[in-house]
């Protein structure tokens, strides 16, 4: 999150933070900034799971338990055994 102070007026991400003040020609700016905004963000954490998947995938081959794993990461066994389980379609599927 970007916090601005410009001549008085205050602005996150590039959005006046008074939502009340934006004047009417801004407001199709300020929503396509804002779109612009939450789907890099969207992309930014489907990248951070997925990372954080493969990691998962390569604690659990060498020897983390799914318990010690959903500990760590706050996450049910359940969830740990998907993820190897994905994992390892996935790569039968290359092969």
């Amino acid at each position: 999150m970007t916090f601005q102070i410009i001549d008085g007026e205050t602005f996150v991400n590039g959005i006046p933070m008074e939502v009340d003040t934006i004047p009417q020609e801004q407001i199709e700016e300020s929503l396509s900034t804002l779109t612009i905004q939450i789907n890099n963000k969207k992309n930014t954490l489907d990248r951070l799971l997925q990372q954080r998947d493969e990691v998962i995938v390569h604690a659990f081959d060498n020897g983390f338990s799914a318990i010690k794993l959903g500990k760590l990461l706050n996450l049910t066994r359940q969830r740990i055994y998907e993820v190897v389980k994905l994992a390892q379609t996935k790569k039968q599927e290359e092969e």
